[in-house]
């Protein structure tokens, strides 16, 4: 029998804390099972397991974020509505499901286990997934479309947009998809725009539609939608978006290639600034120096700090009249800071 926990009782609020602290304590005793009432607490589910390893299940409501984060391969975590950000976080192989919208970040950093959300998800989402090859990929399902910047840097794993219910779009995976990914598999159903450019597009294979084929049914069963198979299973809008070879890929252009190419011709002062490209040392001599040694003769009293102290030898003397030699003064001022009298100023 389900053991069920309500967060708010009498207008006082359960903290995280403590909902986490009766969990685990219900968990010591042999509870397997779970229906919570929360009220906004987060990292529900994902945290709690059993020492002996018995599954565990999880049935919520009101998450707050970080539902199911670092959820291992024995948690099964039911979500009745929508929750926000960061579901599944870093899961390690928990069963996931949103029967609403989830928030901003789904998936993120997830290396196991299979996320399912029943309507949107935000921006973000699908981010940093991972796989290691020890163990199944991750797979992240969604009925309908995600927000921009969407499997930004992914190492790894299966992401199936399903874009039910998105024909108006311009794009099911927002703007800005796939930047920085380099592994995995994206599967997505209607309008993509604003992909990166390290990514490629195309047709599905006979490998791709059996796998949706058979995860496609318990998606749809484990969000109640399982009315969905036909349309969903019609694959003249469906594509695939993977990370193209590394020799297909754009080549990076040194710094100097920028700077001679792009730096002025593109930046804010562009059509402003003339330069001649010529690059200056931190340490510089001659007229790239940005202060210049002068030397007053009446201020002078001959003590020869100036002489005694320079770095670079660049001071003389002759007859008591003291020179600056300006291929080797790289304009310290070590002479204008010593000399007692001031006769030497940075200019």
């Amino acid at each position: 029998m389900a053991c069920k926990i309500e967060t708010l009782k009498d207008n006082n609020r359960m903290s995280t804390q403590e909902l986490l602290q009766t969990i685990n304590e219900k968990i010591q005793e042999g509870v397997t099972e779970f229906e919570i009432e929360a009220c906004g607490q987060h990292d529900i589910g994902g945290s709690s397991w059993s020492k002996d390893g018995k599954p565990l299940t999880f049935y919520i409501k009101n998450p707050g974020q970080r539902v199911g984060a670092m959820g291992t391969d024995a948690a099964t975590i039911v979500v009745e509505g929508s929750a926000p950000a960061d579901i599944g976080w870093l899961n390690a192989g928990a069963k996931i499901i949103v029967k609403g919208d989830g928030g901003d970040t789904a998936a993120h950093c997830a290396a196991g286990g299979k996320i399912y959300v029943g309507g949107r998800v935000g921006t973000r989402s699908g981010a940093l997934m991972k796989h290691d090859p020890k163990f199944e990929p991750p797979e992240f399902w969604v009925l309908k479309n995600t927000g921009s910047f969407s499997f930004e840097f992914m190492g790894g794993g299966i992401a199936v947009i399903c874009g039910y219910d998105c024909e108006n779009l311009e794009s099911v995976l927002g703007n800005r998809s796939c930047v920085g990914m380099v592994g995995g598999t994206v599967y997505v159903r209607g309008k993509v725009e604003g992909l990166a450019k390290c990514v490629e597009q195309k047709k599905l294979d006979k490998f791709d539609k059996d796998f949706l084929k058979s995860g496609m049914s318990e998606f749809l069963d484990s969000i109640g939608k399982p009315e969905l198979a036909d349309e969903l299973l019609d694959f003249s809008s469906w594509t695939k978006i993977i990370p193209l070879p590394k020799e297909q890929k754009e080549k990076k252009i040194t710094v100097k290639e920028f700077k001679e190419q792009e730096w002025f011709k593109d930046g804010l002062f562009g059509d402003l600034v003339e330069d001649n490209g010529e690059v200056f040392e931190l340490a510089q001599t001659g007229e790239a120096r940005l202060r210049k040694p002068l030397w007053d003769k009446d201020l002078c009293v001959g003590c020869n700090l100036c002489l005694n102290n320079c770095p670079q030898n660049a001071i003389s003397e002759t007859i008591k009249i003291y020179s600056c030699d300006d291929s080797m003064c790289i304009g310290c001022g070590i002479c204008a800071a010593v000399c007692p009298r001031k006769a030497w100023k940075m200019s």
